[in-house]
């Protein structure tokens, strides 16, 4: 599903090239498992999905840094896991406050009014895909360990 639609292309390349270091294996790989093998809610997750533009967006260095294999996978990781909730979390069931990412990745603020994840504006909500939801944000969640090792 990610894979198919074109406003993700940014988002979907870094997923392809992200592993997992205790699975070894793809984002994209993991991502694509059914809902029965996915995060502590088996019946699916839920990933806040930055468009194209709001890489075009991204600090200049920051978006260099990202195509051209400048960040670590263990960044790309973390900044893949911001954007990655641990259940099943269709747009009316959000509740406001912190949001537990994937693994190690910490918690990323839900805000209802207006609707926003991480700062970033939702912009088109309950994309359903096999496995979970994916909500459409106009900005990158980016890490601030990411940021600061990137951006001058």
């Amino acid at each position: 599903m990610l894979a198919r639609d074109p406003r993700f292309t940014q988002f979907c390349g870094i997923v392809e090239r992200t592993f997992s270091p205790g699975l070894g294996l793809s984002w994209l790989e993991i991502w694509d498992w059914p809902a029965s093998r996915m995060g502590d809610n088996q019946d699916g997750v839920t990933v806040f999905v930055p468009t194209s533009d709001a890489f075009a967006a991204l600090d200049p260095a920051l978006l260099t840094a990202l195509q051209d294999g400048a960040v670590d996978n263990d960044m790309l990781y973390s900044l893949l896991g911001h954007h990655y909730v641990h259940r099943l979390y269709p747009s009316t069931d959000f509740e406001a406050g912190a949001q537990r990412t994937w693994s190690g990745s910490g918690t990323v603020e839900l805000s209802l009014d207006p609707l926003t994840y991480g700062g970033c504006n939702v912009i088109e909500t309950d994309i359903r895909a096999n496995n979970g939801y994916l909500h459409a944000i106009d900005c990158v969640v980016v890490p601030d360990e990411m940021r600061e090792a990137v951006t001058p």
